[in-house]
């Protein structure tokens, strides 16, 4: 039993376990949710007031968790917490009908979910298998997870989406348990002293600043476009089931851009990255939203000392998360007043700013953080 455990630590297995199904969750949660709500009978701007908990309570529990992981180094015990938490409290959601036990719902259980992606991106990167050979195991997670959402709600019951988020959390937890950590290849820390730099100084670089206000453009751009795509399509008559499988395919349209990250990644410039992720965003919705993970990560990398990695992409990932309360609620009125076609040039509109601010952007592109 001892020499089976030891030959699943650190195997290729143990990290489909852990991105596969912990995409899934994501997905079997988050992708038809807006559907579901309005199944329950919720208004556009009462939809919109749930699901934006996620956002406002993810910029309470992201820069807690960076932190505790910067300290700890203990992404398998903190990812297995969340996980567990979330899927437990998916159960509670799936028997819930007040909008404000909704919203309380949704905030703790999208926010512990979130939390985990910066662990998922620094793991990927400094595991001993090359990044995209490990983070297309998401792809294909989520692109299951969305089908797999589509489907219950269609030929099973609505509610049986919650019990897959608890068994792919599960899984996920089974898949953590058996990885690296961060114990295989280390995250680059710049030359300086460590006892000099806080774990928090990246807050006075402007690039860094700079940064956050594009991020907070793109994700709430992009994060709006995710959650109201469905309801867009199931408007335009398409079925449950049907709206499932087209983010399924849309999903798998990134497999490409990951498993080739190493080909361009570590080549371009952050900025031409991050342009080309807003450039994106108009064309393939998808697609771009991955982009902008691994470029998040890259610039981290190349503004943030080494100490301080799962710290800056918390922050990172806490303004996307404020930006996702702000576009959201704003989408609901915005959808009410007038039509979700009107919102999304307000959408467009907003992306075209970002796109010309990151020009301004100045990002050295000296780590290797994709080819290594």
């Amino acid at each position: 039993m001892k020499s089976l455990w030891n030959r699943y630590r650190g195997s290729y297995f143990s990290y489909i376990l852990t991105y596969f199904f912990y995409y899934f969750s994501m997905a079997v949660f988050s992708s038809v949710l807006a559907v579901y709500l309005a199944g329950q009978g919720k208004s556009a701007q009462e939809l919109s007031f749930i699901m934006s908990a996620a956002g406002l309570f993810s910029i309470l529990l992201l820069p807690v968790t960076g932190w505790l992981l910067d300290k700890t180094l203990r992404p398998r015990l903190i990812s297995g917490v969340l996980l567990l938490s979330a899927g437990m409290l998916g159960l509670v959601f799936s028997a819930s009908h007040s909008v404000w036990v909704l919203f309380l719902l949704d905030g703790l259980i999208m926010s512990a979910i979130n939390s985990i992606t910066p662990i998922c991106e620094r793991m990927a990167a400094s595991s001993r298998y090359r990044y995209g050979s490990i983070r297309v195991l998401g792809t294909f997670g989520y692109a299951c997870g969305a089908q797999a959402a589509g489907f219950a709600m269609e030929h099973i019951a609505p509610s049986f989406i919650f019990v897959m988020l608890l068994i792919s959390a599960v899984l996920s937890v089974v898949g953590f348990a058996g990885t690296q950590g961060f114990s295989g290849r280390q995250d680059h820390v710049p030359e300086r002293s460590k006892a000099s730099v806080s774990r928090l100084s990246f807050l006075r670089d402007r690039n860094f600043l700079l940064f956050l206000l594009c991020a907070f453009l793109f994700a709430g751009s992009s994060g709006a476009n995710n959650i109201y795509s469905p309801v867009l399509l199931t408007g335009l008559g398409l079925p449950s089931g049907t709206v499932g499988t087209v983010l399924f395919f849309s999903t798998l349209v990134e497999i490409p851009l990951i498993l080739w990250s190493h080909k361009f990644m570590d080549r371009l410039s952050g900025k031409l990255l991050f342009g080309l992720s807003f450039g994106m965003m108009l064309l393939l919705k998808a697609t771009a939203s991955t982009m902008f993970m691994m470029v998040s990560l890259k610039i981290v990398r190349n503004i943030v000392d080494g100490s301080s990695t799962s710290t800056a992409l918390s922050v990172v990932n806490a303004v996307n998360a404020l930006s996702g309360i702000l576009f959201l609620n704003v989408g609901g009125a915005v959808a009410d007043a007038l039509s979700m076609q009107a919102y999304y040039l307000v959408l467009a509109a907003a992306a075209l700013v970002g796109l010309l601010l990151c020009l301004l952007l100045k990002i050295g592109n000296t780590q290797q953080v994709f080819s290594a």
